[in-house]
């Protein structure tokens, strides 16, 4: 201080007070620039991690509802294949799908008869007389139409109280049913309060139906639809069984509504009812149109990460301290050192940001890549590696098309195209693992471009779905096969004759239709029990399908009748030749229980074109032939208009 005393006024001015202010206004305007930096990455990050949870989970939903609406349509599938669904068959069907294990949230399938009121009387004896002495439509009451549940699965004690209940006599549930009868498409309904519901843990519901109609019938019209109508599959909805399922580790709040509006009596779900709303949070709102039906969503950002806004404080208040620091060193004549001193606390900070982000891609579990301009991978998070089964590093550089399952350049482009235009995409691909097997995957691209506007690459995301895949085909699988012998069942071979038909009327070929009944079956299944019936017809339907060529087709209709489609026959001798054969087979003893038992097949057969030009008329004369064979004696062989009987 004593070296100041005396000293020139304009010099003390100069060399403290003027470095001291310009380095406090630099510090100042430097400190804002940095603050309104930092909140401006802390909203971008919040708002784009909640777009992209909110939009997953809305995907989650979508994608569920996709899977409900194929196991009703593999449900509708049973009655194709069969003129009559027994409630046994509907039960092993329902335990074939794994509701519990593969689709979380349904509380069953169902089926559900249209029954007049002419019809109710003999319609309730009909369901005693199966073991339900207590059966009755419920409500009880006078209507000129009623519906009844006649099967559920799985019968537990909840499903139990839905047991013959009206779903028509109440409005909501008829508005969909109707719809779906009329148009002939699934139908979601609205909200309503699910009869399984007990007095805890009350759920609102929603119920899915598909309409069946009779095989065969036509279908374009309304009226036609009405004629040929038989009842409803369908599956009841709890939204909170549903929905927690989906939400997975998600912290934020999603209501869900009825329709497109926000009216307390429309809400369907609410997975954080006791929060209220303090504006301080992110809220997002999505519409989802599922079967027909709008759902609205809302979002809510958890608690938690709207909170995380006041983590820039600590930010700030550095920025702050860093300032006056500046200042201080510019006094001392030390700005230079200080302030290399502030740049390597910035880098520390961006080094520690970094490694944060780092970790939260690293720990992701869904695979997370960066592409360059070129589509050439300059990053691959842990996850996606293990997915594809490539070593690390080994796709760096390589273009996202070589994982393809083949070369595609016209998608390539068009690819391209939507990037340069800032445009975004979530579509499923299958991609090429190590292994040479094939995954199939959700991807979500984000395009990545500079101020100007230019492409310098793009953000993916990639989800595996290949489990949910598995399942769909397991469901097609039991849709189109039987179960027991593993052969095609009736709707797949209908499906195929209708092709072939085709094929035979546009290129003037000719195939044969054999229809197969196996004589003393019943006998055989009454003696040694349903066990031994259902070996000996495993084992028919093997020796069956050695006496075919590759091109043919054998399929189970029901029971021990059998059908075969042969392509390309010449002549009627090609056909009786290869029900020889099969005849020969047949009657061959089979092992069953320690005994030895001896069985024959009377077949009828039907050409393209010579005995009909349509499936109905073709399946008409064979299966006359068939009953002729059976009637002049087991073990036979008939054609239509010309008996040709031939004992193996």
């Amino acid at each position: 201080m004593m070296k100041f005393i005396g000293a020139d006024p304009q010099g003390l001015l100069r060399e403290v007070f003027v470095p001291a202010v310009v380095s406090l206004l630099l510090s100042i305007t430097v400190g804002w620039l940095a603050i309104q930096r930092i909140d401006e990455a802390n909203r971008a990050g919040r708002e784009n991690a909640f777009v992209l949870e909110t939009n997953e989970i809305t995907l989650k939903v979508e994608e569920r509802f996709k899977a409900y609406r194929q196991v009703l349509r593999g449900a509708r599938a049973l009655f194709a294949a069969s003129q009559e669904v027994t409630r046994t068959e509907w039960r092993d069907y329902v335990t074939g799908l794994r509701l519990q294990a593969d689709f979380g949230g349904i509380q069953g399938v169902g089926f559900a008869v249209q029954v007049p009121a002419a019809q109710l009387a003999s319609h309730e004896q009909r369901v005693r007389a199966e073991g339900f002495p207590d059966y009755r439509i419920s409500p009880p009451g006078r209507r000129d139409i009623y519906s009844a549940i006649v099967y559920l699965e799985p019968f537990d004690w909840r499903n139990q109280r839905a047991f013959g209940y009206d779903m028509y006599s109440e409005p909501v549930r008829r508005e969909a049913m109707e719809r779906a009868r009329l148009l002939g498409v699934p139908a979601l309904s609205g909200k309503v309060r699910l009869v399984q519901e007990t007095t805890t843990d009350v759920q609102a519901g929603v119920l899915l139906y598909l309409p069946v109609f009779r095989t065969g019938a036509p279908l374009e019209t309304p009226a036609q639809r009405a004629q040929a109508f038989v009842g409803w599959v369908y599956a009841p909805f709890r939204l909170g069984d549903l929905i927690v399922g989906t939400l997975g580790e998600s912290t934020s709040r999603i209501r869900i509504y009825d329709g497109h509006g926000e009216e307390p009596a429309a809400l369907l779900f609410d997975s954080d009812p006791k929060r209220t709303a303090d504006g301080k949070g992110l809220t997002r709102k999505a519409e989802l149109e599922l079967d027909n039906r709008v759902w609205t969503l809302i979002f809510d950002e958890a608690p938690q990460l709207a909170r995380g806004r006041g983590s820039a404080t600590a930010e700030k208040t550095a920025v702050v301290l860093i300032g006056a620091l500046f200042v201080l060193l510019a006094v001392s004549f030390t700005a230079a050192r200080q302030h290399a001193i502030a740049l390597d606390r910035t880098s520390a900070s961006l080094r520690a940001s970094e490694a944060r982000y780092s970790a939260l891609v690293n720990l992701s579990h869904d695979g997370i890549a960066s592409l360059d301009r070129d589509l050439r991978f300059t990053f691959l998070n842990p996850r996606l590696n293990t997915l594809l089964g490539y070593p690390d590093g080994y796709l760096i550089d390589r273009r996202l098309d070589s994982l393809w399952p083949a070369a595609d350049p016209p998608r390539v482009l068009a690819l391209v195209t939507r990037l340069r235009q800032g445009k975004a995409a979530t579509y499923e691909q299958e991609l090429r693992r190590a292994d040479g097997g094939l995954l199939t995957a959700i991807v979500t691209d984000a395009p990545h471009l500079d101020a100007a506007g230019n492409l310098q690459g793009a953000i993916l995301t990639i989800t595996d779905i290949s489990e949910r895949k598995a399942s769909e085909q397991r469901i097609h699988y039991l849709a189109t096969h039987d179960a027991l012998t593993g052969l095609a069942n009736r709707a797949q071979f209908l499906d195929q004759m209708n092709t072939s038909l085709l094929l035979a009327m546009r290129h003037r070929t000719r195939f044969a239709l054999l229809l197969l009944d196996l004589d003393r079956f019943k006998e055989v299944n009454d003696t040694l029990g349903h066990a031994a019936g259902d070996a000996l017809l495993i084992e028919a339907a093997r020796r069956m399908q050695q006496g075919l060529r590759a091109s043919d087709l054998l399929a189970r209709q029901g029971g021990d009748e059998f059908m075969v489609l042969l392509h390309d026959v010449h002549s009627p001798d090609e056909a009786e030749a290869v029900a020889g054969k099969i005849r020969q087979a047949i009657r061959q003893p089979f092992t069953l229980e320690g005994t030895e038992q001896h069985i024959s097949v009377s077949i009828g057969i039907a050409l393209y074109p010579e005995d009909g030009t349509d499936i109905e008329t073709l399946t008409r004369h064979a299966d006359a032939a068939m009953y002729r064979a059976k009637a002049t004696g087991r073990s036979k062989t008939d054609l239509p208009a010309r008996i040709t009987p031939g004992n193996a």
